[in-house]
């Protein structure tokens, strides 16, 4: 039986993975900086799909906590097969651009932002990668599986969000060549999706980016946690170094 650990788990399209991977029968390690939501969420998948798996309350840029709590699910699942670099957040602070006299005031609040996010979505996916490498390299398999967006690719106000979702992709290649042939390394670049994310932008604004995707609406976290199992599966098995957009076709309109 197969072992996943996914970050970010208690919701958005984290949680849609570790569903999808919880009806796979995967043993699950899931990982979220609310230690009370993840349980939940581990416990009404084991009650769904009689599964096995572990709530793990972790900060997933600090790179003691990632080794105490991958250490502790290799442990108890006997192996790790699958990693999914899910967890991520967006300070939500742009760029005063209109406002140029508050250019100055804003710096702080930005740099903070900046860092926060690189931190956590880049930094954190590297750390996550590290470790889980650790426990893949002897047992000459695994797949690890990154979650960009299309704000890699797309100018955006947030630059601290925008500069790790690229790094994040560059991350993917680097890993994927340093660790083949035995260990695949993928990424998913989602577009817009279904998610808190995206619940809060003004409707204004959403229908403005519907009338550019070409689909004509956002995606499910569905349909990118099946895009995730199949690139956790042996069906992807000559697919490494990619990034997938699940994005409605979006970048055919640029």
């Amino acid at each position: 039986m197969k072992t996943a650990i996914i970050t970010g788990a208690s919701r958005g399209i984290g949680l849609a993975i570790a569903e999808e991977f919880a009806r796979l029968r995967y043993t699950l390690g899931l990982i979220s900086r609310n230690q009370e939501e993840v349980e939940r969420v581990l416990e009404e998948l084991k009650t769904r799909y009689s599964v096995d798996g572990y709530a793990i309350e972790c900060d997933v840029s600090n790179k003691d906590r990632v080794l105490s709590a991958f250490e502790r699910f290799h442990q108890k699942s006997g192996s790790l097969d699958i990693l999914v670099n899910n967890a991520g957040i967006n300070s939500r602070r742009t760029l005063p651009v209109k406002s140029p006299e508050k250019w100055f005031e804003g710096f702080e609040n930005n740099l903070s932002g900046w860092r926060e996010e690189l931190d956590v979505n880049l930094t954190g996916s590297f750390i996550c990668s590290y470790v889980a490498a650790g426990y893949m390299i002897p047992q000459s398999s695994g797949s690890i599986i990154n979650i960009s967006s299309v704000k890699a690719r797309e100018p955006t106000s947030s630059p601290g969000y925008g500069a790790s979702k690229a790094g994040i992709e560059k991350l993917t290649i680097d890993l994927a060549k340093s660790l083949a042939p035995f260990i695949r390394v993928n990424c998913i670049a989602p577009g817009f999706i279904d998610t808190g994310m995206t619940a809060e932008l003004p409707s204004e604004k959403k229908f403005s980016y519907m009338e550019e995707i070409p689909q004509q609406r956002f995606g499910t976290v569905q349909e990118v946690a099946k895009t995730a199992a199949f690139l956790a599966s042996s069906d992807s098995s000559y697919i490494t170094g990619a990034v997938i957009p699940v994005n409605g076709g979006y970048f055919m309109t640029q």
